[in-house]
């Protein structure tokens, strides 16, 4: 599997048959198919594996530390804003976008991912299930972000950003982050 992410990610999602991905992971079109019934189905797993590293890191950068600024920093730096995962952001765009035009069986991987972050940021903000509003910009926020990070390469300008939100959503700015 882990083979075959990196491939995806490289790759993309659009480009990938399953026997050029049989050839650079060292496996057999016969074998995937037996093993996930479909491209669509090796495609699936993929995504949940890709989703579930993202909420792995979240919950990590958020056992690290009682402060949310520093848990959204360290998501950020250890994860969002990686240049070394920057194919698996791209990849959970991709995905996320096909999920918006209904493509199954990818159809409800965009709202639940919604979902499983802000179930994980709303604790962390002190909010009620039913008003989960900072949650929502704080996720919008880092999404936004990070596509600008993705389509521009600019990660000093779109720090400068994430510090700016971070100082006005909380009043405390970045930690270890010189203020502007």
């Amino acid at each position: 599997m882990e083979r075959t992410v990196a491939y995806v990610s490289e790759h993309g999602s659009a480009s990938v048959s399953l026997r050029t991905l049989a050839a650079a992971i060292g496996s057999s079109p016969r074998v995937l198919l037996y093993l996930f019934g479909s491209k669509e189905g090796l495609l699936t797993e993929v995504f949940g594996v890709c989703r579930q590293r993202q909420l792995d890191l979240l919950n990590g950068a958020l056992d690290a530390t009682d402060d949310p600024d520093e848990a959204m920093w360290r998501l950020w730096r250890s994860w969002l804003a990686d240049p070394g995962r920057a194919g698996l952001m791209r990849l959970f765009f991709e995905i996320y976008l096909h999920s918006l035009q209904g493509a199954c069986p990818y159809g409800d991987f965009a709202s639940a991912s919604v979902y499983q972050w802000l179930d994980i940021l709303g604790p962390m903000n002190d909010e009620e299930p039913d008003d989960r509003v900072r949650s929502t910009l704080t996720l919008a926020v880092l999404r936004g972000l990070l596509l600008d990070a993705l389509a521009t390469n600019d990660t000093e300008r779109v720090e400068r950003a994430l510090r700016h939100y971070l100082d006005q959503s909380r009043g405390s700015g970045a930690p270890g982050q010189p203020a502007e």
